[in-house]
């Protein structure tokens, strides 16, 4: 079988991805690394054995480019650089976000080279989110859904929207209105995806000098249905089902636990911790390579469809118009500074202040 030769653009956060590329080892073959040639990146080549090249010109054979720098719409070239490579025929994946504009000059340069063009929105392939998101579709097809509620920082907004609309089928019709603010932190969206109800709550806030830290929330959702309630409590959190159970009652309506044994011993919550530990060692060195190889994996059935590739490429412009409009309604991020913890807490550190040490 013929394997892909890949090429890694940027070596920040593409470090992951030659991680995630390399889970692959019999569909996917690393061939180098794109980067401006820092000491950083290529103490990382080296590490990684891998070749190290700061043209496009001295690049060689390759078939996909993932392209891991930031695009125009956050400050960097990377949508630039997408648009080099598929004008030479090669496919790309490009790491969200990106805006909607760009998506489409990419998508018509794939289509006028045979290129084939990919934005990764990352989250949908994690393991505990992939688990969610096969749940929650059991859920609709089985019972439908109410409403969706998400709960994220501005960093995730992308890939939060991304999520709510692979749980609700997609976006078209869609709406979203701004509704005020909670608390003074998270500002009220509303709306709906398809016809489901949907609200979202947004920290838009930011460290202008650390725009990668100190997000307050990650991407915390609840599934409504008449059944019960899915909820994933982080991104690499719990995913917590609470079954709408009715209460035991005698025959004349009166609240009693001995009338129905069934009723009064189900579990009212239900946990399941897809990640046993969660620590920045495990999301660099585990969980975000699996979701780097979860979505290579993926697209490899799409690239060989050209149905499959529309279908997806629609999607995605319609999730950066949303992500667009959602963010012109909520306006620009806040600066985080004074707020900004210094150092970081532990749950022990919270039970050792407690009166007894430990909760009642």
């Amino acid at each position: 079988m013929n394997r892909t030769r890949v090429v890694v653009c940027g070596t920040t956060f593409g470090r992951v991805y030659v991680a995630g590329v390399r889970r692959l080892p019999e569909h996917y073959e690393l061939v180098g690394i794109l980067s401006r040639g820092s000491e950083q990146s290529r103490a990382f080549a080296s590490r990684q054995r891998l070749p190290l090249f700061t043209t496009i010109e001295e690049l060689p054979e390759f078939d996909m480019a993932c392209v891991v720098v930031r695009s125009g719409i956050v400050g960097g070239k990377g949508s630039q650089l997408a648009r080099r490579f598929l004008a030479d025929g090669r496919h790309v994946v490009l790491e969200h976000p990106i805006h909607r504009d760009d998506a489409v000059e990419c998508y018509r340069e794939a289509a006028r080279s045979g290129g084939a063009f990919f934005i990764n929105p990352f989250y949908r392939h994690s393991p505990t989110i992939a688990s969610y998101l096969e749940m929650a579709r059991v859920l609709c097809e089985d019972h439908g859904i109410l409403g969706v509620e998400a709960e994220c920082s501005i960093h995730f907004l992308f890939s939060m929207i991304d999520l709510v609309g692979r749980i609700t089928g997609g976006f078209t019709p869609w709406e979203i209105q701004a509704q005020g603010t909670v608390a003074g932190v998270l500002t009220q969206l509303g709306g709906s995806f398809r016809g489901v109800p949907v609200s979202l709550r947004v920290v838009n806030r930011m460290n202008p000098l650390n725009p990668d830290d100190f997000a307050h929330v990650g991407h915390r959702i609840t599934v409504f249905t008449v059944t019960g309630n899915l909820v994933l409590t982080e991104t690499d959190g719990q995913i917590i089902w609470h079954p709408n159970v009715t209460t035991p009652r005698t025959t004349e309506g009166l609240l009693e636990i001995e009338a129905d044994e069934a009723l009064s011993t189900v579990r009212l919550h239900e946990s399941l911790a897809v990640e046993t530990e969660v620590t920045r060692r495990c999301q660099f060195e585990r969980i975000w390579p699996s979701a780097v190889a979860g979505f290579l994996d993926a697209l490899r059935q799409e690239t060989g469809s050209p149905v499959a590739r529309a279908r997806e490429a629609e999607y995605m412009l319609t999730l950066c118009a949303v992500w667009a409009h959602a963010g012109q309604l909520m306006g620009p991020a806040e600066p985080l500074g004074a707020e900004t913890p210094l150092r970081f807490l532990s749950l022990a550190h919270l039970m050792e202040r407690m009166p007894d040490g430990a909760p009642r």
